[in-house]
């Protein structure tokens, strides 16, 4: 299936579940954030889909994106999902740059999940300086004025959670084509709709969780976008364990699909997702009697086109980056 025919057969969906009450939502699901070059292809995506709207007989006037990270995942170096925040690339060479506090054998000897994790604040401003990627001293010194770096480290999911947010902010500025934005930290509540059955009558029991981490906003076509970003461990771990499962983050993903938010990954049924990703996705269909409904983000076209490369990544990561770019995956894409 086409990745702009998928998308275009989706939205009235989407829309349909935003017009009740307004809000179009969208959300992540990372250990600890997203790759920046996921990051440009959802903000296009976003833009094109506010852009169609008015096709549509839908209000809608807020537009979410929600970044749930897991704390309380195994970390694992096996796993480049999350040891490339750990280790990143350096910037035209083929070694990594180590910007955690510990070793890496002390962390494979140490470190059993992902909130254990700590970084260097003086390794990442190295980092920062020769990559000349600035929003990352942006988001150190956000985390500075407000004590979350103590003793030279700072938390890996604090860390990364705002240098992602300040660089949504930085590319935002190119593809919206805005001047200002906000960033602060939020509490919330996330509301989940749970499918029951009681005497034999199906029922919708919600659950609200309290949610808090960092918040972007700025305003695009008389529309307020929200970027957030959080810890989701909680919201995971009591819906498996409502269900009578282990562990399987695709419950809770099935309950906020429910709950009119769209999944911006690649598709969890094709078979390039992989086996077990595929059983946990139809486990949580079953058990929650939820579709995961996903906007598909497949980054093999710009892999074929060579568009991305070790040797060019700098060009995705910068949140300098350049229209010619925008533009190139516009035209790939056919956003």
């Amino acid at each position: 299936m086409g990745f702009y025919k998928y998308i275009r057969r989706s939205l009235e969906k989407i829309l349909q579940k935003a017009g009740k009450d307004g809000e179009l939502k969208f959300m992540f699901a990372r250990p600890i954030a997203p790759y920046n070059i996921e990051t440009i292809l959802a903000l296009l995506h976003i833009k094109g889909i506010i852009n169609t709207i008015d096709k549509y007989e839908y209000e809608v006037n807020n537009v979410i994106l929600d970044i749930l990270q897991w704390g309380d995942d195994k970390f694992s170096f096996y796993n480049q999902k999350k040891k490339i925040f750990v280790r990143p690339q350096i910037l035209y060479s083929k070694s990594r740059y180590n910007i955690a506090v510990e070793s890496k054998s002390q962390l494979k000897k140490n470190i059993k999940i992902i909130r254990d994790v700590y970084l260097d604040v003086n390794k990442i401003s190295e980092m920062a300086e020769e990559t000349e990627l600035t929003y990352m001293n942006e988001s150190l010194n956000y985390l500075r004025n407000r004590g979350k770096v103590t003793n030279g480290i700072v938390n890996i999911l604090d860390f990364w959670g705002l240098a992602t947010l300040y660089y949504i902010g930085g590319v935002s500025k190119r593809i919206f084509e805005i001047n200002n934005y906000k960033i602060e930290e939020f509490e919330d509540k996330i509301e989940l709709v749970n499918k029951e059955f009681k005497n034999g009558i199906k029922i919708a029991n919600k659950v609200e969780y309290k949610i808090s981490g960092y918040k972007l906003s700025f305003e695009y076509n008389d529309k307020q976008l929200r970027f957030r970003i959080y810890d989701a461990s909680h919201i995971y771990k009591e819906e498996s364990k409502k269900y009578k499962m282990e562990m399987n983050p695709y419950i809770a993903l099935a309950l906020l699909s429910g709950s009119g938010y769209v999944l911006l990954e690649e598709d969890p049924r094709k078979p390039s997702a992989g086996k077990k990703t595929r059983r946990l996705y139809k486990e949580a269909k079953n058990k929650t009697g939820y579709d995961i409904l996903p906007l598909e983000l497949y980054m093999q076209k710009l892999i074929k086109r060579r568009i991305i490369g070790e040797e060019n990544y700098v060009k995705f990561i910068s949140k300098n980056i350049t229209p010619y770019i925008i533009n190139t995956i516009r035209y790939i894409y056919g956003i």
